[in-house]
């Protein structure tokens, strides 16, 4: 009997009960929860689907098929809680992947809402760990987390958080493969706009993030890794994990951490049960970030495409480096002070290919380096002359120039005018007229 005096028969839905104007035809109950009924059903093809009913028993009973608020204060709590599961739904249907559950529509009957969703053939992944651990090798381990890491990255991706993973969550098909179901984020966003449902936990001890455990808590991608890790370590170890708000409560009393360590496990690489056990831990910012950190860490495969991607970015950079490099020496014209070395009489030296068909032609001058380069010249072996700092003024010695250094600096100094002739006198004006004016008495006075 419920409070207010309507019969009920329970919480579930009786078998061969019709939904949507008789599209839909209840087969049996599968499970409750807090926020809703699971039902087996089949559509008006005969074919088996899922129907997800909302029905948060906190604020409602049945009366026959139709739902109710046990009270008018609920109504509009009620009404909210309605939105939220379809557009959860609309969400779900919007995803397309393999591993994740299909949802095909949406329909209100009976004073709530629903939900077909695809049938899947299969079992848990907590009725394997409980009743058949043999099938779950290492391979088969390994194999089921990156599939189902390509499912929570392809969720995250459309901005939606599952917050409900778990390995009752997780169906395994007939054919091997996982498909995530029961996605808990309506239950969430249920309990902040709900006075009554906000005291009813929307976690699953051993496998809920510690954040989940507090009203308030910053909540994201890293809280989904943290129940995927702790669902396989339940697979690996035979054994859920230690609840996360007991770790909490241990970390703030600085006492040990209850939950055990992954040891080293044969057929499981090192990397593999360390990403699993970094995911594990007790605050967000200590796990990795996103499921592509976690696939790089453990997938080769990946890794090996990451370092070649990185390695080809490395060599694009070098040649653009390059090229920079190149373009500058290119373009460099040397200054005023470099143009004034020796020159050629038919090209320049200057330390790099010549710049015109012309220098092309005549060969290049002999350089400072040559030995021909100094046969014109006449080398002083004059004692270097030390340099003599002014009075008011002590600094360093001059330079000590070798003797080729001192032919650079003379050639490239301009030559110093030709002194003058002295002033003609004695015999030869006299010698200059006898040409210039043919006086023949010169001679004589000679």
């Amino acid at each position: 009997m419920a409070p207010d005096g309507h019969d009920t028969k329970g919480d579930e839905l009786p078998a061969g009960a019709s939904l949507c104007h008789g599209q839909y035809t209840i087969e049996n109950y599968l499970n409750a929860g807090g926020f809703g009924v699971t039902y087996l059903a089949r559509d008006s093809l005969g074919r088996r689907i899922v129907i997800k009913e909302c029905f948060p028993s906190a604020m409602c009973f049945r009366s026959n098929q139709t739902v109710c608020v046990r009270s008018q204060g609920n109504t509009i709590e009620f009404s909210t809680i309605l939105d939220l599961f379809e557009k959860e739904a609309r969400a779900l249907a919007a995803m397309q992947h393999p591993y994740i559950v299909g949802v095909h529509q949406y329909f209100r009957d009976n004073g709530t809402a629903y939900m077909a969703m695809d049938f899947v053939e299969g079992e848990t992944l907590l009725d394997i760990i409980e009743t058949d651990p043999g099938r779950l090798t290492p391979d088969f381990v390994k194999k089921l987390l990156t599939q189902l890491l390509h499912a929570v990255r392809y969720i995250h991706r459309n901005d939606i958080l599952h917050r409900d993973i778990s390995p009752d969550n997780i169906l395994i098909d007939e054919g091997g493969l996982p498909v995530l179901i029961d996605f808990g984020a309506a239950r969430e966003d249920a309990t902040k706009v709900s006075r009554v449902l906000s005291q009813v936990l929307t976690v699953k001890d051993g496998y809920s993030p510690q954040e989940f455990y507090l009203a308030g808590s910053q909540q994201g991608y890293a809280s989904d890794l943290y129940a995927l890790a702790a669902t396989f370590y339940h697979a690996i170890m035979r054994e859920a994990p230690a609840n996360s708000h007991t770790r909490l409560a241990a970390a703030a009393r600085e006492r040990p951490d209850p939950l055990s360590e992954l040891p080293q496990i044969e057929g499981y690489e090192p990397g593999f049960l360390a990403a699993v056990s970094q995911c594990l831990s007790l605050f967000p910012k200590d796990r990795l970030q996103s499921a592509e950190a976690w696939q790089e860490a453990i997938d080769e495969d990946v890794r090996q495409k990451k370092l070649l991607h990185e390695a080809a970015c490395d060599q694009a950079i070098d040649r653009s480096v390059a090229a920079l490099v190149k373009d500058f020496f290119t373009d460099f014209k040397p200054k005023s002070s470099e143009r004034s070395k020796p020159k050629a009489s038919e090209g320049q030296f200057n330390g790099s290919k010549a710049t015109s068909a012309r220098s092309a032609q005549v060969p290049p001058a002999p350089g400072p380096f040559d030995e021909a380069f100094y046969d014109d010249m006449e080398i002083e072996e004059t004692e270097t002359p030390k340099a003599e700092p002014c009075p008011d003024f002590i600094g360093p010695p001059a330079p000590i120039l070798s003797p080729i250094d001192r032919v650079r600096l003379k050639h490239a100094r301009p030559k110093p005018k030709e002194p003058e002739p002295p002033a003609a006198n004695g015999w030869l004006p006299l010698l200059s007229r006898r040409f210039l004016v043919g006086d023949d008495t010169s001679e004589e006075s000679v």
